[in-house]
Parts: structure tokens; sequence; C-alpha cells
């Protein structure tokens, strides 16, 4: 394999390994095949070319990890999937940034819709995935000081990444709107639809297609259905 591997033990059950050039997709699909084949690993975590592995029998793992990472194959066949996510645009930070940017609000609105961004991992909070490809003509930094509360299902950006929060929490984001869908649920398997290398695209909605989107996805039993289409 031609991509250079770094290994980091963390700690006694951390072991961390850097892929050079390794896309978001990759890593995905390495993050997957590591949970399927060693049963002692907890916790896979994956972002910008590095792999975190979490397990309590590390060291008995340890060389079958070498060996796996070294026997990965040189081509990989993305099956990434594009989702439509609808989003209503009631961000607390929306008439911010249409003033920070000499916009109008309708500008913001357009610019976000014509992107299309791409999944690149998660952390932060569980569920929270980071995408890239925000327009340059939208990049703001991170708030200085984050809120206390935002609100869940908000979609936001920092920079050049877009990510929706999964619950309420506090952060630092600016928040554009708020989507229906609700992207964490600890009570399915896998907890998160959306994978790394996946592309995202929004579409504007009001208030009261935003409730009836809600109940939907709510009550769905195919969610990838919902996603895959424009409601």
């Amino acid at each position: 394999m031609d991509t250079r591997v770094r290994f980091h033990r963390i700690s006694p059950e951390v072991l961390s390994v850097e892929l050079e050039g390794t896309s978001a997709a990759e890593l995905s699909n390495f993050a997957e095949q590591l949970e399927s084949r060693f049963s002692s690993i907890q916790d896979v975590v994956f972002l910008n070319g590095v792999i975190t592995i979490f397990s309590t029998e590390l060291n008995l793992i340890l060389d079958e990890l070498v060996s796996f990472f070294d026997s990965m194959s040189e081509t990989f066949e993305s099956s990434f999937k594009t989702w439509h996510i609808p989003i209503w645009y009631n961000g607390l930070d929306l008439q911010f940034i249409a003033e920070k940017k000499g916009m109008s609000i309708d500008q913001i609105k357009e610019i976000h819709q014509k992107g299309e961004y791409t999944t690149i991992g998660y952390g932060f909070l569980p569920g929270f995935f980071y995408a890239s490809g925000v327009s340059e003509s939208l990049d703001l930094p991170r708030k200085s000081s984050p809120r206390a509360r935002v609100p869940a299902q908000s979609v936001a950006f920092a920079a050049t990444q877009m990510a929706i929060y999964p619950f309420e929490t506090s952060g630092g984001w600016n928040i554009l709107g708020t989507t229906p869908y609700q992207f964490f649920d600890p009570t399915k398997n896998p907890p998160v639809i959306i994978k790394a290398g996946d592309r995202l695209r929004f579409y504007e909605i009001d208030e009261s297609h935003f409730k009836a989107l809600q109940l939907i996805w709510e009550t769905s039993s195919d969610r990838e259905k919902i996603l895959s289409h424009v409601c």
C-alpha cells in the first residue's frame, strides 16, 4: 500500500493510526472493517486522516492491527451517497452572518443551497459530523464566546466546515437554521445514517413544512429513502 501509516500508542487501551493521503470515505471503510474484524475493539473514531482505536485488549491484537493496515488494498471503490436535507432558515446567527458578509439573507440562503458538502468524519459530540465545502463567500470563524445553548438539529458552520448539532448543547458555530431530521439515534444500528464520504445538499422549507417533515421522520421506517429525495 502506498499510503504512509504511522502508529501512535496514546495509552494502554488507545491506538492512534495516521493514514497519510487517505480520503474520508476510505477512513470510514477502514473503520467499518476494523469493527467487523476485531470483536475486542470497543470503538473506532476517525477524522482528518487519523483513525483512533479503543480496546481493552489492545496488547493482544496489536500485531494483528499492524498486519491489517499493512495489507489494506491500494484500490478503494467509493460508495458514497447524496443526502437531501431540509432546512428552515430560522438560525440565531442568520442576520449576523448577512451583516458580517455584507449580503442579504436571501443571498446567504442561495449560496448555502448551491453548495455540496462532503462529510469528513465525526467528533465533538456523538453524531456530530463535520462536512467540508462551505463557500469562501460565507467563510466565518467560530465565535470567540460560544453559546451556552444551541438548539438540537441546528445547521451551522465555522470557517470551511458545515455541521448539524445532534442535540441541544453548548457551541460556537454560526447557526443558519434548523433541520427537522434527527441524525443521531443511539437506539438504532447504526446510530447514524450519514457516513464519511457522503454528500449533503440543503433545500429550504418553512415552519409548517418543518413540522410535517418532523412527524414523517419520527414515524418513518425508511429514513434513508426520505433523505434520498427532496420532500
